[in-house]
């Protein structure tokens, strides 16, 4: 943000907290965009810090990350839960000046040099991605993530004394520089600060406010990823049997007006006369050009189809939900963040049509043939006429399907689960147009109206045998015939 710039809210989705490298950069993005006022209670950035000073006595930058760790798991769950699903993050090498960097350190090595101060009851962990912009090339970025505060959590303090920067020239260090061992630190909006005694009053009462396990199972109970190809050999074939069907009917040879012998055109004359119709005004170049531009059209728009056909075709995942907690939950919302490049798709009831798939994906042009002088004008070649355009298709969420996605989180609606007992959840349909094998795991969260705080988790999703589009959307076609002959 330049100076004198009016300040803009930050320019991120706090709504769910980043878990992916992308989700990451994003954050840090943000920050760039951002103006000093968006530092908040979940969000500290520092320009950079060195971990690895010259003058081994120096352990401000060690304190900088302990203070800011201490801070954000301080925090009340209640107020923490309203922005990235309760976390903290401090962010090192960029600020809303620009990108600064800052040294890669192993997790090895600097996890050990923060917990020294910390302690071993804060769960939090280091992240490194990296900026390609503004001239610099993979330009590393510290993210500190703090998991959410929890009803019951300690008062968390300073286990060790942390001595004062080094002197420098301007005289001696002074006493408040030095961290005092048991100093407690709370976070508020865009700062950190030293707890006072109203901080202390609401993080004993967040440690007598026991909060009980919110303990739930996720688990597959069947269904897979299936990945979905297109292989080059089956798309030739599929373009070039519609080539086949679309010139049958056209004549061999192309007549040419100025030479066409005599009886050929008291032939159209006395087609007219006893019939009506008119010769093709396209002429044979004319249609042999509409075809051309239909099959490259339709050699888009079969692979652009895949989840048109998945959601019609393939089987779905069912996940079972167990609840483990002491008590009936009420409510409880289950979200599923899917990898990048696997799709979540509502299944869709094929309800039969009256032609091929194909054939209903794009409107293929009228076979050349004498047309009715009404169907003349639409019969003109398709310089005259509106591009092809695609034929309405059934929505790939239903009616009255309750499950959610957005984007590539699967939200479940909200059901009732008594204790000990387990629910099986909306199913869904995952498809990937890319090659995998063996499982995929992937995160997930719940809720309920009368539990605080999410329960998380991971679930392993089986991945299928590979299966190509042509053949799924051969078996659609398949299928929709014995439902044509049935009626």
């Amino acid at each position: 943000m330049r100076k004198g710039d009016p300040p803009v809210a930050l320019e991120f989705d706090t709504r769910r907290a980043p878990v992916r490298a992308s989700h990451y950069l994003e954050l840090v993005k943000a920050v760039r965009a951002a103006s000093a006022a968006d530092e908040s209670d979940w969000l500290e950035w520092k320009s950079t810090l060195d971990f690895r000073p010259k003058n081994k006595a120096d352990k401000s930058a060690r304190a900088h990350l302990a203070r800011a760790i201490i801070g954000f798991a301080n925090r009340q769950p209640d107020s923490a839960l309203r922005n990235v699903e309760g976390h903290g993050f401090l962010v090192v090498g960029v600020d809303p000046k620009g990108y600064y960097g800052v040294d890669e350190i192993d997790s090895v090595d600097l996890e050990p040099w923060i917990n020294e101060y910390v302690g071993d009851g804060i769960d939090w962990h280091p992240t490194y991605v990296h900026v390609s912009e503004e001239g610099h090339d993979r330009l590393p970025v510290l993210i500190i993530t703090v998991s959410p505060p929890k009803w019951g959590d300690p008062i968390f303090c300073i286990r060790k004394e942390i001595p004062p920067p080094p002197r420098s020239e301007s005289g001696q260090p002074k006493d408040k520089d030095t961290i005092r061992e048991a100093t407690v630190f709370v976070r508020r909006h865009g700062r950190t600060d030293r707890a006072r005694a109203a901080d202390i009053d609401r993080l004993g009462e967040r440690l007598l406010r026991k909060q009980q396990a919110f303990d739930l199972t996720l688990t597959v109970k069947e269904g897979a990823v299936i990945p979905v190809t297109v292989p080059d050999d089956d798309l030739e074939k599929v373009i070039e049997g519609a080539r086949a069907g679309l010139l049958r009917h056209l004549p061999p040879t192309a007549p040419v007006a100025d030479s066409q012998p005599l009886d050929l055109r008291l032939q159209d004359i006395k087609l007219e006369v006893t019939t009506g119709m008119k010769p093709d005004p396209r002429g044979r170049d004319g249609y042999l050009a509409e075809v051309e531009l239909y099959l490259e059209k339709l050699r888009r728009a079969v692979p652009e189809s895949l989840a048109e056909v998945a959601a019609l075709t393939l089987p779905g995942v069912e996940l079972r939900l167990r609840n483990d907690t002491r008590t009936h939950l009420k409510d409880v919302e289950v979200r599923l963040a899917m990898p990048e490049g696997v799709l979540a798709l509502v299944p869709v009831e094929d309800r039969g049509r009256n032609e091929s798939f194909l054939r209903g994906l794009l409107e293929a042009p009228r076979p050349y043939g004498p047309v009715h002088p009404r169907q003349w004008m639409a019969s003109l070649p398709s310089s005259f006429r509106s591009g092809i355009s695609p034929v309405g298709m059934p929505s790939v969420i239903p009616p009255g399907w309750d499950i959610e996605v957005e984007g590539t989180t699967v939200v479940f609606p909200a059901q009732d689960v008594r204790v000990g007992l387990s629910i099986d959840l909306t199913w869904f349909v995952a498809v990937t147009k890319h090659p995998l094998s063996g499982t995929l795991t992937v995160p997930w969260t719940a809720t309920a109206t009368n539990m605080e705080g999410a329960a998380q988790g991971t679930v392993s999703l089986p991945i299928a045998p590979e299966r190509s589009l042509l053949s799924l959307i051969a078996r659609l076609d398949g299928a929709n015939n014995e439902h044509r002959n049935e009626h």
